[in-house]
This record gives C-alpha cells, structure tokens and sequence, in this order.
C-alpha cells in the first residue's frame, strides 16, 4: 500500500513539474517575442503572429514544447485518475497546441483548424477537471474554464480577420481577447499543478 502511495505521490509531482515547465518557459519567450517582434502591438496582433518573421523559432518551438508537456502529463495523470472525459479533453488540448506550432499563422487552413480546438478543447479540459481536483481548487477551475470557453467562442469570428485588423468587439480588439482565452487556460493549469503536489489519500 505504501508504494503505491509513493509512486502516486511522484506521479503527481512528475506531471506538476513538467506542466511548471511548459507555461513558464512558454510565457517568458512569448514576452521577449512580442518585445522583438518588429511592429508588434499585443492588444490588435494574434499570438500566433509570433510564429511568423523574426521571432518564428523562438515562439513556435516554445508552443511546441508547451503542447508536448501537456500531453506528457495527461498521460501521466491518466496513471492515477480514472476520469476519461478529463484525460481525452486534455490530451486533445495539448496536441492541438503542438499542432499550433507545427502549422503557424501562416500555415492555411490547418492553422485555423488547431487553434480553435486547442483553445476551446482547453477550456472544457478546465471545466471538467473539477472532477480530478479538491475544493475551491476545483471551483475556480470550472469558473476560468467557463470564461475562456465563452470568450473563446466570441473570439472565433476574429480568426478571419487580417493580422492588422482593428476590428473592435465587446469593446476588446482581437489580441486582447485571444489572450484572456489564453491565459485563463493557463491560470487554470497552473492551479492544477499546485493540485497535484498535494498529498495523496492514502
């Protein structure tokens, strides 16, 4: 019984570090892109123009390797959780986001195709994972994961529009929703992480 509380308790930490990892080394080079993207205004760019010109490696490679992680972990927590709703929705999430740095902006039509799926399919990963998660942990998920799903199915109309568009909705220019979609996704994530250090059941 003990080692199976063990090896609980690291598969936990294991998937909570490699989750850390991914948001945090994604977060950091996103800001350096947009600080050195030549005419990059984060409120009216898409994230994903990052992934083109000067700055394409740097933002690709790190949505890549944030996909990656996300996929990693899911399958790890998978070891130790029986919702299946949760793992297949996070699975999907991470592999659309590799997809996303797989086909850039760029990259018509399949670009347009694994964003909105890693975004939404974030979103209802968020909601659901209340069912692998402690109270409040679990309530603040389903909250952040409701806010961006609904900010993400406003935001799908803006993925037609060109890159300099101005096009205003809701008062947000596009940049500024997607990101709200974006980082609600992430704070979850990172609730979750610190739900997964915590002690085991025994």
């Amino acid at each position: 019984m003990n080692s199976i509380f063990t090896k609980e308790l690291y598969n936990r930490k294991t998937a909570s570090a490699i989750l850390l990892f991914g948001i945090i080394q994604w977060i950091i080079l996103v800001l350096i892109a947009e600080g050195i993207q030549p005419g990059y205004i984060s409120s009216i760019h898409y994230v994903s123009s990052l992934g083109t010109g000067k700055t394409s490696l740097m933002y690709n490679a790190s949505t890549i390797l944030l996909g990656i992680s996300v996929v990693i972990a899911s399958l790890i927590i998978r070891r130790f959780n029986s919702s299946r709703i949760f793992f297949v929705l996070f699975l999907i999430t991470g592999l659309a986001t590799i997809g996303v740095g797989v086909f850039p902006e760029d990259s018509r039509p399949m670009h347009g195709i694994v964003t909105p799926i890693a975004l939404i399919f974030g979103a209802l990963a968020a909601i659901f994972s209340y069912k692998i998660q402690e109270k409040p942990a679990s309530y603040f998920s389903i909250i952040l994961g409701a806010v961006s799903l609904i900010t993400g199915i406003v935001f799908i109309p803006y993925l037609g529009l060109s890159v300099d568009s101005r096009v205003m909705y809701l008062g947000f220019f596009k940049g500024t929703l997607e990101r709200i979609v974006i980082y609600t996704n992430l704070l979850w994530v990172l609730i979750l992480g610190s739900q997964l250090t915590s002690k085991p059941e025994e």
